[in-house]
């Protein structure tokens, strides 16, 4: 078996829709994650995060023998805030 970190790519839509779709997931993580997760969520997601400021977003895909496992992201705040980061992460629950 081989975990890896890596970006995010497009294909990986339906995987992430798969372990985002997921109430015991979703109770965990920040407001604003639809339920049921869709893949057209993954998209736009994957999307969003493509295209982020690669100096203030740091978002990666974790995967075991290349299927989406997990996702790790560090976000850096602004304003006040510019020398703080928000982590946040998520594992499938199988995993």
């Amino acid at each position: 078996m081989e975990v890896a970190i890596r970006k995010w790519k497009i294909e990986d839509k339906s995987e992430l829709a798969d372990v985002l779709n997921n109430k015991n997931i979703l109770n965990n993580l920040r407001d604003g994650v639809p339920y049921p997760y869709t893949e057209n969520d993954a998209a736009d997601f994957i999307s969003a995060m493509l295209s982020a400021d690669q100096d203030k977003t740091f978002v990666f895909a974790i995967t075991l023998d290349d299927r989406v496992i997990e996702s790790v992201g560090i976000f850096r705040q602004e304003n006040i805030h510019c020398r703080t980061a928000e982590l946040g992460y998520y594992i499938g629950e199988q995993y």
